[in-house]
């Protein structure tokens, strides 16, 4: 009887232990757990701390080489091993912007009356909850713009993103009569991915620009302003 309840007590461990899930990080570090759910972005799992409380826990996917889920985690008669598939780094999106807008300066009036329009083609690619692209903008505003893109997510829909822009009115007609600006853009917003990779996001979108004139016939406005919201669809790969 005494061994047969020392052998319980030896196996019992070994039976805990065997049914933990696993993940191996791509340091080649081992976390013992309880992995709780899988997503795009996330691995959230349990772990008992130091008082034996259980703990949950998020780690990026793309901090993880594999892992393994265990037969009384995953209710399969053997454990299993599952790598991680590479995250969607890549992005081509497509964007539309509307607001109003006004100009500031020399022969403007201040008043926000100007409908503004854009449509924008850009690339960025992901790293972690961060993101940098750049693309091209087409606008009742600037004519064409090049966009240097920051982004920053945090969780898995929300981002705060700014625009770097520089833009060239290649009409001669007022408001900019070919002149050239620079300007921030700050969009705050949520995307939404779907598995088969499109994603779709909107948001608000305050631009400042300042104008510098190319012509000697000034009539140009110093600042321009732009309130409004974007909505963009993408593609993720």
């Amino acid at each position: 009887m005494k061994k047969i309840i020392f052998s319980f007590l030896i196996f019992l461990p070994l039976q805990i232990v065997s049914g933990q899930d696993k993940i191996i990080t791509i340091q080649n570090d081992t976390i013992l757990c309880r992995i709780v759910s899988v997503s795009s972005t996330h691995i959230q799992y349990e772990q008992k701390d130091e008082n034996q409380n259980i703990v949950g826990k998020f780690i990026p996917t793309e901090e993880v080489l594999e892992y393994f889920r265990s037969a009384q985690s995953s209710e399969i008669a053997s454990n299993y091993q599952t790598y991680m598939p590479k995250p969607k780094k890549h992005y081509l999106g497509f964007s539309i912007a509307k607001g109003v807008g006004r100009y500031i300066g020399e022969g403007s009036a201040s008043t926000w009356d100007e409908d503004f329009l854009g449509i924008g083609f850009g690339y960025s690619y992901r790293r972690g909850e961060s993101e940098m692209g750049t693309g091209l903008i087409f606008s009742t505003a600037t004519s064409i713009s090049v966009p240097f893109t920051v982004k920053k997510y945090f969780g898995n829909y929300v981002f705060l993103g700014i625009n770097f822009l520089a833009g060239f009115d290649l009409n001669s007609n007022y408001p900019l009569k070919e002149s050239l600006c620079f300007g921030m853009n700050m969009i705050l917003g949520a995307e939404y991915v779907f598995e088969n990779g499109f994603s779709l996001s909107l948001g608000p979108n305050l631009q400042h620009s300042i104008i510098g004139s190319t012509r000697k016939d000034s009539g140009v406005p110093d600042i321009m302003q732009f309130v409004g919201f974007t909505i963009g669809i993408g593609y993720r790969f």
